[in-house]
Order: C-alpha cells, then structure tokens, then sequence
C-alpha cells in the first residue's frame, strides 16, 4: 500500500508523465510503429539533457523543469507528429511555439542579469525584456532555418503549407515571447506571479555562484527608490 503522505505534490504528475512516456515507446514497439517509440524515447533523451548538463556544470534548472520539457517534446513529437495534430490542427503548432518562446524569454532576462550577477540593473526592466525577446526570436529563426534545411536536404514537410506556415511561426514566437518579457517584468517589480515567471525566480535563485547578489525584494526597492527619487526631482 502507497502512503501518499510520502509523495510531495509535483511527484505524481512526474510519475505519471515519465511513466506514460515509457509505455508510449513500449507501445510502439509492439505494435510495429517505429515512429511512436522514437517519438516517445526521443522525448525523454531530451528531457535527460538538462540534469546531465547540471551534473557537468553544476548549474541548478528550476524545480520541474525536466518534467516539463518532457511533457513539451511529447506534446510535439508524440501528439503533433506521430498523432497527427500538427497535420489536423494548425493551433496546436502555433500553441507549442508561443509556449516554448515565452520560456526562452525568461531564459534571456536571466542572461541578461549576469552581468550584474542577479543585482537590478541601472537599465529600465523592459530593456532586459526587449533582450528577452531578442533572444526568443533569434532561437525561433534558427528553428525555422532548421526546418527549410531538413525540407530541402530530406524532401521532408516540416514547413507544410511553406511562407503561411512559417509566418505563422514567428507570429507565435513573437507573442509568446512577449508574453514571456512581460511576465518577467512583472514578477521582478511587482511581484506578480504571472504563468512561467516563477521559471526565472528559482534559476536565479538556485544558482548563487553566477547570480551572487541576486534578491527577488531588490527589485522592487529599487523601484520604489526611483519612484520617490522621480517625485522629489518633480
């Protein structure tokens, strides 16, 4: 008998994700469909990447984020290409590409604060969000090049329907990763804890020897400093 007293919250969902997982690849193995087990095995390889490269560099991911990036790779590789939903649903591909630029958002707002090592900048936030951005577009347009390349090398579809498809792409990636500069923003002045903006907080957090002077209450000091430094000038 389980005693789920012994299981903290996030333990199911990992369970049942990387379990549901290996039975996929299992699944596709018996039944002679080649594609779903690489689908599934692929999604978890890539899953296992991020505790390998924090083993090597000793760099702290967030809490949850190798679950999450399974559960991505699978709703990409699992249920878009080897179920069909890239093919019988255009959201869902455009779904995938906003969610995954709103996080490499955040990843460029973290970038972007090692210069000052986690301490607020003297640059306004929505600097670091633009940075943001940048770099969510600039990982997009590699994505989409990718996919032109592998189309063009293979005979491949990754394009499907070509400039719609791709346009439709980088719209998504725009908006998600404006989404993600914004929630950003918002987490670090105000607190708010916008959907993935807690991604930001924990990494800084949870990696002292690159973010040494980081604290979450700094930034919104400083804010409150500028803000009353702003109305006695005024």
């Amino acid at each position: 008998m389980i005693r789920t007293g012994l299981l903290r919250p996030t333990t199911l969902p990992r369970l049942i994700l990387w379990g549901g997982a290996g039975l996929i690849a299992a699944a596709g193995a018996l039944s002679a469909q080649p594609l779903l087990t690489l689908a599934a095995l692929g999604a978890m390889a890539l899953a296992l990447l991020l505790p390998l490269y924090t083993r090597v560099s000793g760099i702290e991911m967030p809490s949850g984020i190798t679950t999450g990036v399974l559960g991505f790779c699978l709703a990409a590789f699992v249920l878009g290409e080897a179920a069909g939903l890239y093919r019988d649903s255009a959201v869902w591909d455009l779904l995938l590409h906003g969610l995954a630029s709103a996080v490499l958002a955040l990843a460029g707002v973290a970038m972007a604060l090692l210069p000052t090592a986690g301490a607020p900048p003297r640059t306004a936030l929505w600097i670091l969000g633009t940075l943001g951005v940048g770099f969510a577009a600039l990982v997009g347009a590699g994505w989409e090049l990718f996919e032109f390349a592998i189309d063009s090398v293979f005979g491949t579809n990754a394009q499907r329907s070509g400039l719609p498809d791709t346009m439709g792409d980088v719209a998504a990636n725009l908006a998600g990763a404006s989404y993600g500069a914004v929630a950003a923003q918002r987490r670090l002045r105000h607190g708010a804890r916008w959907p993935l903006s807690g991604l930001l907080v924990s990494f800084c957090a949870r990696n002292p020897i690159i973010y040494g002077d980081w604290t979450e209450r700094g930034f919104r000091a400083n804010d409150a400093h500028d803000r009353a430094a702003r109305q006695e000038a005024g």
